[in-house]
């Protein structure tokens, strides 16, 4: 077990939320109610800054790279495209038919 404290304070709050849902039932169910209206969307937000800001603060130490296309790069872009126009010619011939 890699996480043996987290698992035992998990089991801790689940036998508490038992008991105290046995003793007192009225007032943990009002807690469950805050907990799921309140509390639950509160730290989704929280959750969602605090990874907006850790994005934000790695992507000042990421390189940019850009590559300007060489010439042979050019001319397989145009060879594509003229395959490819010629390809939608032979489609539409086809399909005027």
């Amino acid at each position: 077990m890699d996480h043996r404290v987290k698992y035992i304070a998990a089991l801790f709050l689940g036998g508490a939320t038992m008991v105290s849902a046995y003793y007192y039932p009225a007032e943990t169910f009002l807690a469950f109610t805050a907990g799921w209206l309140f509390i639950i969307p509160a730290a989704f937000i929280v959750y969602m800054v605090y990874g907006y800001a850790a994005y934000m603060s790695d992507r000042k130490h990421r390189i940019q790279v850009t590559v300007k296309p060489s010439e042979a790069m050019k001319a397989i872009a145009r060879r594509e495209m003229d395959l490819k126009r010629e390809k939608e010619k032979i489609i539409y011939e086809e399909s005027g038919k």
